[in-house]
């Protein structure tokens, strides 16, 4: 893994923070804004950056929690090219990729990736998120279509 020079590091950790602070403040397109900016700092091939996966992951959640899951698809595949690089966050990646699925009602999916989540991690990505996603872990045939 490649190390980020400092000054790099700090021009992306102010466009996060700024960001982080525009989309407290109801400032989405700004904050968006900022985040991919940051993306964009870093160096090309940007999935040799273990800090890249931590912006994707970002700017991902934004979208989901906004439920734009075109653009939350965009960001999630940023982070799946980061983490078959790099192998760092394969249950992080699998847990939000698993989220998404979800969402757009891929159940059987999303149940087989939180499957692997659980077996590999526990229940620990469970924790501060929407207790719907650990609800659907532990019922899915609520979900599941005959």
């Amino acid at each position: 893994m490649a190390v980020l020079d400092l000054n790099l590091q700090a021009k992306i950790d102010e466009l996060t923070d700024l960001a982080y602070t525009q989309f407290e403040e109801s400032n989405t397109e700004e904050s968006f804004k900022l985040l991919k900016q940051a993306w964009n700092t870093y160096p090309d091939p940007k999935e040799q950056w273990n800090e890249a996966y931590n912006t994707a992951k970002y700017i991902f959640l934004d979208y989901m929690s906004l439920q734009n899951l075109a653009e939350a698809k965009v960001w999630l595949n940023n982070m799946i090219g980061v983490n078959n690089y790099l192998h760092l966050n394969n249950e992080d990646c699998y847990f939000n990729y698993a989220k998404y699925q979800f969402e757009i009602g891929e159940y059987k999916e999303s149940y087989d990736k939180l499957k692997q989540v659980v077996e590999a991690a526990g229940f620990r990505y469970f924790e501060n998120e929407d207790p719907k996603y650990l609800e659907f872990y532990k019922n899915p045939d609520k979900y599941f279509q005959d």
